[in-house]
């Protein structure tokens, strides 16, 4: 039984439909890349995920039970943590105090639990530590994800929902922000990653699937999706589904 699945889903914008009827499947301890354009359907296909777009058909199933129709609220709480794309830093609490509130679903939690579990994110994310006390509007691009991540992760997600890490950043942090995620990966959380920079969003998933105009058009391990040309077509900007069918 697949961690999350997507059946058939179908979500609208007013008049403009986002997903076709996508279908995907992610297995526990999984690193899943969403790739394609923009326009392609990835950001919606984890906003439906999480509760922020109601999906006009379809179900989704995470851990074999339905979350449809749940606010996202209770979606955290069953244990998936999104971290959308633009990171959504709080710019006057401190990089600590916007890592804290990541465990605000958690109940129960003494304010020195959470904040020993703050330091552990320190540990994983050590680029961050010497800011932990900046506010989080004088941090860099690079840390502010960094900050967004660890937020997420404090939520003891399942399934770790990562929407475009790195938009906007420099090579050499997209690459740390790569090996971070390769770490999560050995802690045992399940991700799925919408990225943009394909070469990237392979080098840390076991599968990948490639989507255009809310359809799915190719699926495959890494190896598989890089020697296939369709996929370097997709980036491009004029991905076949015809070609796509007949190879």
């Amino acid at each position: 039984m697949p961690l999350i699945e997507c059946k058939d889903l179908v979500v609208r914008y007013g008049e403009i439909e986002a997903l076709h009827g996508l279908s995907i499947a992610v297995e526990a301890g999984e690193v899943v890349t969403l790739l394609g354009g923009n326009g392609a359907g990835k950001s919606t296909t984890l906003r439906s995920i999480s509760g922020l777009a109601k999906p006009a058909a379809g179900d989704i199933l995470f851990e074999g039970q339905s979350i449809l129709g749940l606010g996202p609220e209770e979606i955290v709480r069953r244990g998936i943590a999104h971290v959308p794309e633009g990171r959504r830093v709080f710019p006057g609490l401190s990089a600590r105090e916007n890592i804290m509130l990541g465990a605000s679903n958690r109940k129960g939690l003494s304010k020195a639990q959470i904040q020993r579990e703050a330091d552990e994110m320190f540990d994983l994310f050590a680029d961050i530590r010497p800011f932990a006390d900046a506010l989080g509007w004088t941090l860099s691009g690079g840390q502010q994800q960094m900050v967004a991540v660890a937020r997420g992760l404090m939520a003891q997600p399942k399934l770790l929902l990562l929407d475009e890490p790195s938009l906007g950043l420099a090579p050499v942090i997209v690459q740390k922000v790569f090996a971070i995620i390769g770490q999560i990966r050995e802690r045992g959380t399940t991700v799925l990653l919408v990225e943009q920079n394909a070469r990237m969003g392979l080098s840390v998933a076991d599968r990948g699937y490639v989507l255009e105009t809310g359809r799915l058009v190719l699926t495959g391990n890494p190896a598989e999706l890089w020697a296939n040309e369709d996929i370097r077509a997709a980036y491009l900007g004029g991905h076949s589904r015809a070609k796509a069918a007949a190879g």
